[in-house]
């Protein structure tokens, strides 16, 4: 569990594409603010900053807590024929007070995935257009 001292991380870097579907999603700790980056094929790039209050980044903590992030393994990685779609790549780096997460994938995502970018969604206010191929 994050302590208080820590509510901020040190660093906090997100990133997912779906290349086929021309969709890029980043998220940043930057000079105390998130920064996300987010384009589509259907939409023009977008940057916005974000200042998350104490409230919400307990929130967040606590639900990366429940979903275990901090056991994710380091690689994730399916080479896919005909059974998926390819060029869905996805990398997750944060640290906070003591803990740690550096995990990173290619067409295979921890079980608890969507559940992480649900709480990123609750943090920032964004969409994020996650498209997993089953």
């Amino acid at each position: 569990m994050i302590r208080m001292n820590h509510i901020h991380p040190t660093n906090l870097w997100i990133k997912y594409e779906a290349l086929t579907n021309g969709y890029f999603f980043s998220l940043k700790w930057e000079d105390q603010c998130l920064v996300i980056k987010q384009f589509s094929k259907h939409e023009n790039q977008d940057e916005q900053k974000i200042i998350p209050g104490n409230e919400e980044w307990e929130d967040f903590w606590h639900y990366l807590d429940e979903i275990k992030i901090w056991d994710w393994y380091e690689e994730y990685r399916v080479t896919c024929e005909d059974s998926c779609v390819e060029d869905d790549e996805w990398e997750v780096d944060i640290i906070c007070g003591d803990l740690k997460v550096e995990s990173h994938g290619a067409n295979s995502y921890p079980p608890t995935f969507r559940e992480f970018l649900k709480a990123i969604e609750e943090l920032t206010g964004i969409i994020i257009e996650f498209i997993q191929h089953d």
